[in-house]
């Protein structure tokens, strides 16, 4: 073997492939611009800065994608704050508007009858334990009012003023079977009374009892106040009849009443203080 290696003959051969490999290195370096080391590394290393740059990519659109959503945020908030103030705004319309009608109304009732003396009230708290829509008003002592003043929206009754207080007043509607109204029926001139029990009061209803069996009162027909007894004015209306009924203790009619105004919805009312024939 080391002769063999020390022999002309392989020095000769080792050569050869030596200078026929050196020749292909510098042929592939000239062909591809770089050198044979910058080729490997290149070769090692690319695979490598595909994925930095993949990675850096990756990262630059999730902050672009951080950045948005954060500007999104902040503009549903705004839009939210901005709908909340409309949200404000549009409740203090809806009150104002409430009260201008209110006083509109106020006003229509006092050129008709000067001789009512008023204490506006709003209805601040109702009485949800029981069936006869008994409210609360802002208005009391403070203001004039006192028990047994009638309590009117507009031209219609409302009820009567059962406890006042300084500042408040607790009102009983006519659905009410201790209330008692004296009233009429419009068309046929009929008087009874009005008052409420617990089976009409649970369909927001009362009736007009104290009519004879062959009545003229009939559906459709407006029930008011007589003003009789001097507690109430005359010709505060009440509601409509739906419908006349026969008692069954006795030999007399009464008629069904559906209120004028809804009991349960009533933001504003009017106590009246004083008017003309108010205890006569």
């Amino acid at each position: 073997m080391k002769k063999l290696i020390g022999s002309p003959k392989f020095k000769i051969i080792s050569a050869l492939l030596c200078a026929a490999l050196l020749g292909v290195v510098l042929a592939a370096s000239a062909a591809g611009g770089a050198s044979p080391f910058s080729r490997a590394v290149s070769v090692v290393f690319t695979p490598l800065q595909k994925a930095a740059a993949f990675v850096s990519a990756q990262m630059s659109d999730f902050s672009a994608s951080f950045v948005s959503s954060k500007y999104y945020q902040n503009a549903m908030k705004d839009m939210q704050d901005e709908i909340d103030e409309l949200r404000a705004q549009l409740v203090d319309y809806a009150d104002a508007k409430q009260k201008l009608a209110s006083y509109e109304n106020f006003l229509g009732v006092k050129e008709a009858h000067p001789d009512y003396t008023f204490a506006a009230g709003t209805v601040i708290a109702r009485d949800g334990a029981e069936l006869y829509d008994t409210l609360e008003l802002d208005c009391g002592t403070a203001d004039g009012v006192a028990a047994g003043d009638p309590v009117i929206f507009g031209n219609y009754l409302v009820g009567v003023v059962r406890q006042v207080r300084a500042t408040s007043c607790v009102v009983e509607t006519y659905l009410n079977p201790d209330v008692k109204v004296s009233v009429y029926e419009v068309r046929s001139r009929e008087e009874g009374f009005a008052s409420g029990t617990a089976a009409l009061a649970k369909d927001g209803l009362c009736r007009m009892a104290g009519l004879s069996r062959d009545t003229a009162v009939s559906k459709g027909g407006i029930v008011a106040t007589s003003g009789i007894g001097g507690i109430y004015p005359k010709d505060l209306i009440l509601g409509t009849v739906t419908e006349v009924r026969d008692e069954t203790a006795d030999i007399s009619s009464y008629a069904v009443i559906e209120p004028g105004i809804p009991m349960q919805t009533l933001t504003d009312a009017f106590v009246l203080i004083d008017f003309a024939g108010k205890g006569e």
